[in-house]
C-alpha cells in the first residue's frame, strides 16, 4: 500500500523513543549501570498481582496480565543490583547526572523544562520490573524537531528506570535478566502528526541521530528502542512494542495500517449479515471425548497427552477467518496471539479452524463437531487444546476477541515478530495504571540551573548537517561523522579546510579506531596536518602515524619534531637507500617488473620512515632500474 493510499485511509503516528543515558550509575541506586553476559549468582520467583488505582478501578492491562498466572522468575547478579530492584528498599536519591542529562535533552529538544521533578509509578504485570511498576517522571513538556520545513511537535519528554530483559517467556513461567534493570533512560514522544510511514522513520532516525550526536547516551545493542503509534480513520491508536531498529518503522507502520482497514472491512461485513454483538451467541465446549478418535496427528497427540481440548462456535463467521490480514497472518492468527498471550498456550499452532486446510478441522471433524454445536453453513469454529485450565481461559478468550470485531480494530499494544508483522501483546494500558510514586519527593529544578545548563548545550546534529551542507560536505559523510565522537573536530576542519571532507572523514574514522584521544585534537594542528599532506609537504602514512601515534599534549611537537627530519633527508640519502635495498635483492626472483617496484617503494620507504613521497620513490627506482 502506498503512501498516498494511507493518506487516504486517514493515516497517523507517533513515536515513543526510549535510548539509554551514558551514566555510571543507576537511576535510583547506587549500582553500576551495564549488561551482563555472564552466569548470574541467584534466581528468585515472584508472582504479580494488579492493584486499584487512586480512583478505586483496575487497569485493564494490569488484569489482563494477572490472568496469565505467570510464575516470574528473575536472574540476579551480587555486584549490579540491590534490594532496591526487588523492591525491598525504598529508591535512593535520583542520579544527579542522570537528570542532568535528561534536561540538557529536553532543551536541545525545544522543551520547556518542569519546575519540579514529581516520581510516578507505571504498572506493569508482566513481570519485566520485580517492583510491579516504572518509575518515571516528567522532565520536559511541548518541544518540537525541525522536519522538512515543518515542526514535528513533541507531547513530553520523561525520565525513567530501564525494565529486565526477557531470557525466555514458556507457559506459565517466565524469566527476566536483572542486569538492565533500573538503567536511566529518556522517553521522547511525539505528537500523533506524521503522516506517512516515511515520516515515521526518518523523524525517528531524526531524533535518535541527535541524541547519538550528544555523547551523552549509549550505544549499542538493546540501548534504543521505540514504540510505534498507528491509527486510521475509524481504528483506534494501536502500539507496536520495542521496535528495535529504525528501518522496520516504515513497513511496520505501512503493515499495522492495512492491518486495520483489514479489520474495519471485516467489522463492515459482520454488519451486512446483520450480526451485532447483541445477537451474537457463541457457543463453548469440551469436545476431548467427542474427537478423541481424529485422524490429526497434532490433536489427537495433545488429547493422548491428558490435553483437554475446547471448541467454540462463532455465528456467522463462515469466510471471516481465513482472511488475509497481514502478509501471511490470517485473522485466525489474531485469535491465535492472543491464547498465545493470555492463556499461556504459546507452544504453536494452538489453535484450528473449521474453514482452513489441514492441519486445521477437516470435513469429517466438522461434521463430528456439528450436532454438538448445532453448526450451520454460515459458522465457524475454533478448536485449541492444552491443560484444562487454559483451556478454559483460551475459550473465553476466544470470544472476547470475535466479540471485539464488531468494534473493528481493537486497543493493543503489539509485538514484532520478524517479518514486519506483528501479534498481539497486551491490551493497550490506560490511565489507571499511573499513580504517585510516595516514596520518591519531589526535586525542585531552580530557574538558574538551567540558565547555566543552556550555556554549555551542545551543537545540534541538524545544524551541523545544514551548516556541512552548504559547505558541500556530502550527505553521506555528514549522516556518519555527526552521530561520532569526532563530530566538533570535523566540524572545524571543513569549516577552514579546502581539503576533501569525504578525505578527511576517512583518515579521522581510521585514526580513531586505533587512538580515542584523536577527538581531543587541536583542529587548527590537525587542520596543518592535512594541507600539508594534501600539498605532497607529508605522506600519507605520516599523517596516519601522527594522527594515531600522538595525544593532545604532543601533536604539535610531533609535527614540529616530523618536520625537522624530514628537512635533514637530502637526495643524496634517497639514492643511498635505493642502492642499499637494490643491493640486498640478490638473485631474487620477482612475478613482474611491477611487484618488484612495489617492493622496493616498501622498502625504501621504511628505510626512510615513510618519509619520501612514493610517487617521487617511484620515479626515482625506475630510473634504477
Amino acid at each position: 500500500m502506498n503512501g498516498k493510499n494511507l493518506k487516504k485511509l486517514g493515516f497517523k503516528c507517533g513515536l515513543e523513543i526510549h535510548q539509554q543515558l551514558k551514566t555510571d550509575e543507576k537511576l535510583f541506586c547506587n549500582c553500576p549501570a551495564g549488561y551482563r553476559n555472564d552466569a548470574p549468582d541467584a534466581e528468585i520467583v515472584r508472582h504479580m498481582r494488579p492493584t486499584l488505582s487512586e480512583l478505586g478501578e483496575y487497569d485493564g492491562t494490569a488484569l489482563m496480565e494477572f490472568k496469565t498466572n505467570k510464575r516470574v522468575i528473575y536472574q540476579l547478579y551480587r555486584d549490579s543490583m540491590c534490594t532496591y530492584e526487588m523492591d525491598d528498599t525504598p529508591p535512593f536519591v535520583i542520579n544527579k547526572k542522570a537528570l542532568d542529562i535528561a534536561i540538557r535533552l529536553a532543551l536541545m529538544l525545544n522543551c520547556a523544562i518542569v519546575d519540579e521533578l514529581h516520581v510516578s509509578r507505571k504498572q506493569y504485570l508482566d513481570g519485566s520490573i520485580p517492583t510491579g511498576f516504572q518509575r518515571t517522571a516528567v522532565v520536559g513538556v511541548g518541544g518540537w524537531v525541525p522536519y522538512k520545513g515543518r515542526e514535528i511537535l513533541l507531547s513530553h519528554i520523561c525520565l525513567e528506570e530501564d525494565a529486565c530483559r526477557e531470557v525466555s517467556d514458556q507457559g506459565h513461567i517466565v524469566t527476566w535478566r536483572t542486569d538492565r534493570l533500573s538503567m536511566p533512560l529518556v522517553e521522547v514522544i511525539t505528537q500523533p502528526v506524521l503522516q506517512s510511514p516515511q515520516e515515521a522513520r526518518e523523524v525517528n532516525e531524526l531524533i535518535g541521530r541527535m541524541m547519538k550526536a550528544t555523547g551523552l547516551v549509549r550505544r549499542g545493542i538493546g540501548s534504543v528502542r521505540q514504540d510505534v503509534n498507528v491509527s486510521i480513520d475509524g481504528g483506534t491508536r494501536v502500539e507496536m512494542k520495542g521496535v528495535a531498529k529504525t528501518k522496520y518503522v516504515d513497513k511496520m507502520t505501512t503493515i499495522e495500517a492495512n492491518r486495520q482497514k483489514q479489520l474495519l472491512d471485516i467489522k463492515v461485513e459482520l454488519k451486512k449479515r446483520g450480526l451485532t454483538k447483541d445477537n451474537f451467541k457463541p457457543v463453548k465446549s469440551d469436545v476431548t471425548e467427542l474427537l478423541r478418535v481424529w485422524p490429526s496427528t497434532i490433536i489427537t497427540s495433545a488429547i493422548d497427552s491428558g490435553l483437554k481440548l475446547g471448541a467454540v462456535k462463532l455465528p456467522g463467521f463462515a469466510g471471516i477467518l481465513k482472511r488475509e490480514i497481514q502478509p501471511g497472518r490470517t485473522f485466525a492468527d489474531e485469535f491465535s496471539g492472543r491464547l498465545a498471550v493470555i492463556a499461556c498456550l504459546n507452544e504453536l499452532p494452538n489453535i484450528a479452524v473449521s474453514e482452513i486446510p489441514e492441519p486445521d478441522i477437516g470435513i469429517a471433524a466438522r461434521e463430528k463437531l456439528a450436532s454438538e454445536l448445532k453448526i450451520g453453513e454460515k459458522d465457524a469454529v475454533i478448536l485449541t487444546w492444552g491443560p484444562a485450565v487454559d483451556v478454559v481461559t483460551a475459550m473465553k478468550e476466544i470470544v472476547i476477541r470475535a466479540e471485539e470485531a464488531f468494534n473493528g480494530v481493537p486497543n493493543e499494544t503489539r509485538q514484532h515478530l520478524g517479518d514486519y508483522t506483528t501479534m498481539f501483546e497486551r491490551v493497550l494500558p490506560g490511565p489507571d495504571r499511573m499513580y504517585p510514586d510516595t516514596d520518591s519527593p519531589p526535586v525542585t529544578i531552580p530557574a538558574e540551573s538551567i540558565t547555566e545548563i543552556v550555556k554549555t548545550l551542545p551543537k545540534l546534529s541538524w545544524d551541523y548537517e545544514r551548516k556541512w551542507e552548504e559547505l558541500g560536505v556530502p550527505d553521506t559523510i555528514a549522516y556518519k561523522v555527526v552521530v561520532t565522537p569526532m563530530v566538533d573536530l570535523f566540524d572545524k576542519l571543513v569549516e577552514g579546510n579546502t581539503v576533501n571532507p569525504s578525505k578527511i572523514y576517512a583518515c579521522l574514522k581510521k585514526a580513531y579506531k586505533a587512538n580515542k584521544k584523536v577527538a581531543k585534537f587541536d583542529a587548527g594542528v590537525v587542520g596543518e596536518i592535512f594541507v600539508l599532506e594534501n600539498n605532497g609537504q607529508i605522506t600519507s602514512k605520516e599523517l596516519e602515524r601522527l594522527l594515531t601515534q600522538s595525544s593532545p599534549d604532543n601533536l604539535k611537537s610531533n609535527l614540529d619534531k616530523l618536520l625537522a627530519d624530514k628537512s635533514k633527508i637530502s637526495d643524496s640519502d634517497i639514492q643511498s637507500a635505493i642502492t642499499d635495498e637494490f643491493g640486498k635483492l640478490d638473485n631474487t626472483k620477482f612475478k613482474s617488473v611491477e611487484a618488484k617496484l612495489r617492493y622496493l617503494i616498501g622498502r625504501v620507504g621504511h628505510c626512510l620512515n615513510d618519509a619520501v613521497d612514493g610517487g617521487k620513490l617511484l620515479e626515482l627506482i625506475k630510473a634504477k632500474l
